[in-house]
């Protein structure tokens, strides 16, 4: 009984990979994987402010990363603020190769360092609606 356990679990983590790698197939989505694993948390303005693409552009991307499973999102007031999901074991284990394939290129590099940056930056709006300070580091 042990094995068809194991082989039920193997088939829906292989039926799920191509959904994940999918969301995985695009520089933007990548390094919005790289931001989201230097921080528990974050929101729409801050991923835009460092990725210097517009709204409208992060917004989709996190949705397609959403419709992955690799990410979850909390509305806070108007902003929407996301996390990544490690859970099953498949998603734990690919962000963690993530992570260290992450650490040796200059683009996620840089990201990491921008997002360091703007930690003590807020958002470009009036106070009463703008995100809060960025979360500390993981």
């Amino acid at each position: 009984m042990e094995h068809k356990r194991q082989s039920a679990v193997s088939t829906g983590a292989a039926d799920e990979l191509p959904r994940v790698f999918q969301g995985l197939a695009d520089i933007n989505r990548l390094r919005i994987i790289n931001l989201l694993l230097q921080r528990e948390e974050l929101c729409v303005c801050d991923i835009e402010r460092v990725l210097d693409i517009p709204q409208t552009r992060v917004s989709r991307h996190l949705a397609i990363l959403r419709n992955a499973g690799l990410v979850s999102a909390r509305r806070e007031g108007r902003w929407m603020h996301y996390r990544l999901i490690d859970e099953p074991p498949l998603h734990f284990e690919l962000l963690s190769s993530l992570q260290t394939a992450f650490a040796s290129v200059d683009q996620f590099m840089r990201d990491a360092e921008a997002l360091e940056h703007a930690q003590s930056i807020a958002c470009d709006i009036p106070t009463e609606t703008s995100c809060k300070p960025l979360p500390p580091p993981r």
